[in-house]
């Protein structure tokens, strides 16, 4: 087993709403950087967990 495994599923519920609904709300792409800082996820296992979210993502302004 990875060492890096399972470690962002520990996020509860709550966070993972909360994160879900920052990066949401981001208007660019470097906010939602700042999002994910602030969460403190690194972005892949946010593109591995939120797969579909990452793609909105990608679609938002520099």
């Amino acid at each position: 087993m990875d060492d890096n495994d399972g470690g962002f599923l520990l996020l509860s519920y709550h966070e993972r709403s909360a994160l879900e609904l920052d990066i949401r709300r981001a208007a660019s792409k470097a906010e939602a950087a700042e999002v994910l800082h602030r969460h403190d996820v690194s972005e892949g296992d946010f593109v591995k967990e939120f797969p579909d979210l990452a793609k909105v993502v990608q679609l938002l302004p520099d």
